[in-house]
């Protein structure tokens, strides 16, 4: 669980990005291209980058995934405290990180782990790892987002108007509290489903939210509680037909029966046990119980984070609900 401790003044200080940014996209699209099971909407941007990319373009992946993993932290320095709207913008900002900063970052990420040689050099400073780096986040882009950036920019462009309207109507806390991935609102403490326990305390300097085409389940925030607040969340709508999955097949209602196909296709955004009683109006013990089922047959997992439960359909349950392979 990530929470974030508002005070008096940081709730006048929340304030939308306004488009969407180049360098978070790449960097938690290339986590969507490393992990064995992406989320539904997905599948096909990744059969069609994996038949894209070859040669130069994979060895670039490759060593930017060394920094990048298909889960946990990456280092602040890839995505720039000053958000940028172009991929240009973005490498020069890499560039001219001071090196004691890409020193830090690496340390935060990889304590305690092994890293390779070109990751040491670049925690040194060394200027060659530095340009190969920045070199490959550029290839890295051109395979990955570039292809589809205007179709990223219309989804993260629709983002500031929908959250205006809900603060117009309902207050800023009922829109931090609307936002994709969040469990709780309290008036001062935004709490929201994240890899590990954290707790960032914004002491008046506000808050940003970026909404992002990439970003999927549990928003996204920095490692570097010190760095300018920002929240990164799901620009798409979990409730829209993007979000909640293909119609039901036939053949899945015979097969599941109808509630618990329901609740599988529900699944392909990650959903709290609360989320799934609400969504499928039955009680808590009964979306419990569906889930149990679903997880016991291997089509979802289930991780608490905190007091809650959250769920999320494995690459099997996909495979059941699109007809995708369940192959890697």
């Amino acid at each position: 669980m990530l929470s974030l401790v508002f005070e008096r003044e940081d709730l006048a200080r929340v304030r939308l990005a306004g488009s969407a940014d180049p360098m978070w996209e790449l960097v938690l699209g290339l986590q969507k291209a490393q992990t064995g099971a992406p989320p539904a909407p997905f599948v096909t941007w990744r059969q069609e980058v994996s038949r894209r990319v070859a040669g130069g373009r994979r060895d670039s992946l490759r060593l930017l995934g060394g920094l990048v993993g298909s889960k946990g932290g990456f280092p602040d320095f890839l995505t720039p405290p000053e958000l940028v709207s172009d991929i240009g913008e973005g490498c020069e900002a890499l560039l001219s990180t001071p090196p004691d900063r890409i020193s830090t970052d690496l340390a935060a990420v990889f304590a305690g782990r092994r890293t390779d040689s070109w990751v040491g050099r670049l925690a040194r400073g060394d200027p060659r790892s530095i340009g190969d780096m920045a070199r490959a986040v550029r290839t890295s882009y051109d395979a990955l987002i570039g292809p589809y950036w205007t179709e990223v920019q219309g989804v993260v462009a629709r983002e500031p108007s929908r959250r205006s309207r809900e603060i117009a109507d309902l207050g800023a806390g009922a829109m931090l509290a609307h936002l994709p991935g969040v469990l709780s609102w309290d008036g001062r403490v935004l709490r929201t489903m994240y890899p590990v326990d954290r707790t960032v305390r914004l002491g008046g300097r506000g808050l940003v939210l970026l909404s992002s085409y990439f970003c999927w389940g549990n928003p996204v925030t920095w490692i570097d509680p010190e760095l300018p607040p920002v929240l990164v969340y799901q620009a798409r709508d979990p409730d829209a037909d993007d979000g909640a999955g293909p119609e039901l097949p036939s053949h899945l209602v015979t097969l599941l029966g109808r509630t618990r196909a329901e609740c599988l296709r529900l699944l392909m955004v990650p959903r709290t046990t609360t989320e799934l009683a609400d969504r499928l109006s039955i009680s808590l013990g009964a979306a419990s119980k569906q889930a149990t089922v679903l997880r016991g047959s291997g089509l979802i997992t289930s991780d608490r984070r905190g007091k809650a439960v959250v769920h999320n359909v494995t690459r099997l349950g996909i495979a059941l609900m699109v007809g995708a392979s369940a192959d890697p």
